[in-house]
């Protein structure tokens, strides 16, 4: 299905990434697809009209909302004075992104990464009539041939070539940042709410989500609101949430932070890649490996020099992260907290293809991780059921068919 496509890159290197392979896949499809840097602005408004002027694109496929404002009219963003669908890709729960969704481009279709994303945006904005499922999808890098640092080079057909799980350096490699740390910078001026103890709401929900994991964070902030006798609006309770979103981020940290060091207060050697890591108590423990922060190209590349790639969500609980399909693409043993999502689609299946936990028995795991470095035999069992499983359903090719079969029919329209 021919279609002309255009792609906005340019604000951070992990969705550069992602825009990479979906570009790749689209072109395996039969479409052409231009892609527009908008680090230098001017240089990528003149390009973009360049593109418009040749004939109006059949969509534009972007990443958490970058470049929903770009104009050339002041006033009117170019995809809705164009009629240019504005299809958005959010990677992160949506209460990060309050003001460009609530200016968003009459044209966007809104896609999430976690089913409970899909029902947040359709209660508290309505205004968004097209919003839509769409599960993360992974990446193979192909370590065959020589990429310069800083690179991968994406295996888009075929098979990569993947070492051997014996020749593997790392046992377990856990690549994120503590988002506890970049959650500080989200921090409102507590003191300043007036409605209610915001200190004492903070301190109950968070104690709620860490004892109660299963829970959304909108979840228990609704719920204590109305325990203490608030009662608000959709768009009044919105507004808080938004607010204290932070919370979400600290939830995240605190069960990303208790996977890695129980595994290494048991003797169980992991090389962590991210920041924040060196700022934990138990950061000198002789069985913790700092990599520090890398590029996205290079945790593909990591992950395939690790037997286990262990993943711990970032509060989803009806999705899956790019980090397990990535794991799973590297055909290494994939170790990961469930949800409701991964439940259906993985878990489920005859032949196992990866290892999961609960958080409410997350000391479970350093047993779970010996057990499994004990047993080679089944690390390549799930290594290998990952690969296939991963390969037949969760890459950036089938997320294109997807879309394609469902958005750029003639039957469709915004």
């Amino acid at each position: 299905m021919e279609k002309n496509l255009l792609f906005i890159r340019g604000i951070y290197d992990t969705i550069d990434l992602f825009i990479e392979a979906f570009s790749a896949a689209f072109t395996n499809l039969g479409c052409t697809c231009h892609v527009i840097d908008i680090r230098e602005e001017k240089t990528a408004l003149a390009q973009l009209r360049e593109l418009v002027d040749a004939g109006v694109p059949d969509g534009v496929i972007t990443f958490n909302n970058i470049g929903y404002n770009l104009s050339y009219t002041e006033g009117f963003n170019i995809w809705d004075e164009k009629g240019i669908p504005y299809f958005n890709i959010l990677m992160d729960h949506p209460f990060h992104y309050s003001r460009p969704l609530l200016h968003a481009p009459k044209s966007s279709v809104v896609f999430c990464t976690d089913l409970g994303h899909v029902s947040f945006l359709r209660r508290f904005y309505p205004h968004m009539t097209q919003v839509d499922f769409m599960p993360h999808a992974g990446m193979e890098a192909d370590l065959s041939e020589y990429a310069e640092a800083g690179a991968c080079r994406l295996c888009t057909a075929g098979t990569g070539y993947h070492p051997p799980l014996k020749d593997r350096p790392f046992d377990v490699l856990y690549a994120g940042s503590l988002s506890k740390y970049v959650a500080e910078g989200l921090i409102p001026d507590l003191g300043e709410i007036r409605e209610f103890d915001a200190f004492a709401l903070t301190q109950e929900v968070l104690a709620d989500l860490i004892r109660f994991p299963d829970k959304t964070t909108e979840q228990a902030i609704e719920e204590y609101l109305r325990a203490i006798g608030r009662q608000y609006t959709d768009r009044e309770l919105n507004r808080w949430i938004t607010e204290l979103r932070f919370i979400d981020s600290y939830a995240t940290s605190f069960y990303r932070e208790q996977a890695v060091r129980l595994l290494v207060e048991n003797g169980i050697r992991v090389a962590v890649f991210g920041s924040g890591w060196e700022r934990c108590e138990w950061a000198d423990n002789p069985y913790l490996m700092h990599g520090g922060k890398v590029l996205a190209p290079q945790v593909l590349e990591l992950m395939n020099h690790s037997r286990i790639v262990l993943n711990t969500m970032t509060w989803y609980k009806n999705g899956i992260h790019d980090r397990v399909i990535n794991g799973m693409l590297a055909k290494a043993a994939v170790v990961t907290d469930q949800s409701v999502y991964l439940k259906k689609e993985m878990l489920s299946h005859s032949r196992p293809c990866l290892a999961a936990f609960s958080l409410q028995e997350i000391a479970n795991l350093p047993e779970m991780v010996r057990d499994l470095l004990k047993d080679t035999e089944r690390m390549e069992e799930l290594g290998e059921n990952g690969y296939q499983a991963a390969k037949k359903g969760h890459t950036w090719q089938q997320r294109a068919e997807y879309m394609l079969n469902r958005y750029f029919k003639p039957e469709f329209c915004l």
